[in-house]
């Protein structure tokens, strides 16, 4: 046995220090990773259906769809941020969000959609970082240029599409072709695209507009549970014969003992 040097280490307190590195070098590496959370809506209560389409592509919403999908953070978010002050769009790294008609990502074939604007992204955290309050825009634009029209217009540019959900005062509503009345000057979307972002909408549905609301949502670290799922017509159907039949032979019993 060879004896360690006054002032060294042994082997096995080498082996223990790298381990420890190791560890604390693996924890660091997963709380710089990205951070997904969790977007889901209760199902809508309210919708405005298009009565016609004269432009763009019109969709109808159903009482029952919602708001779900994920965004994802770069990493984790600082500490005791207020709803009220803190954007944290610079954040995101992506989004994948469906409202039952239209689907939400951010990127595209890894690069950011000019197309997709991040219109707010504030956020309370706590001690650590964890969400506790949101308040989230985010547009679906036909491209540039982004035209604004104050009257009724045929111009496909001036249509969007967008989600808008908040726990400050919880709410959910999501519009198709929209027509925009007034955009942001610059928008901070990931690509800065000038003029973008669409501060306010009109929902007209004889200019083929939809909208879908609900009154809850909730944003969290971990997946929601799904739906209970519900019984198809022919499900429904082998429920009620599986009943028919166990009633028939119930009676068939009853019966045979009042012969007996």
């Amino acid at each position: 046995m060879v004896a360690a040097k006054p002032g060294g280490r042994t082997m096995k307190q080498l082996i223990g220090c790298a381990v420890a590195a190791l560890s604390l070098w693996a924890t660091q590496a997963a709380a710089a990773g990205p951070v997904v959370y969790y977007v889901q809506s209760a199902p809508y209560t309210s919708t405005i259906d298009p009565t016609a389409c004269p432009v763009g592509v019109c969709k109808t919403y159903a009482s029952g769809q919602r708001l779900s999908g994920t965004i994802t953070f770069f990493g984790s978010l600082d500490p005791d941020l207020n709803v009220q002050t803190d954007d944290v769009g610079h954040m995101i790294d992506d989004f994948q969000l469906s409202d039952g008609q239209n689907t939400y990502t951010l990127l595209n074939a890894g690069i950011p959609d000019p197309d997709m604007v991040i219109n707010f992204a504030n956020v309370s955290t706590d001690a650590n970082g964890v969400i506790t309050a949101f308040e989230f825009k985010f547009d679906k634009t036909n491209g540039a240029p982004f035209n604004v029209s104050a009257v009724p217009s045929n111009d496909v540019q001036a249509r969007v599409a967008t989600i808008y959900f908040t726990s400050v005062h919880p709410a959910v509503s999501v519009d198709n072709n929209a027509r925009c009345l007034t955009r942001h000057t610059v928008s901070n979307a990931p690509t800065n695209t000038p003029g973008a972002g669409c501060l306010q909408t009109t929902v007209t549905p004889a200019e083929g507009a939809s909208q879908a609301q609900a009154s809850a949502v909730t944003m969290s670290l971990t997946p929601p549970s799904p739906p209970a799922p519900v019984p198809t017509l022919s499900e429904w159907a082998m429920i009620l014969l599986g009943v028919l039949l166990a009633g028939g032979a119930a009676l068939n019993l009853h019966r045979r003992r009042q012969t007996a």
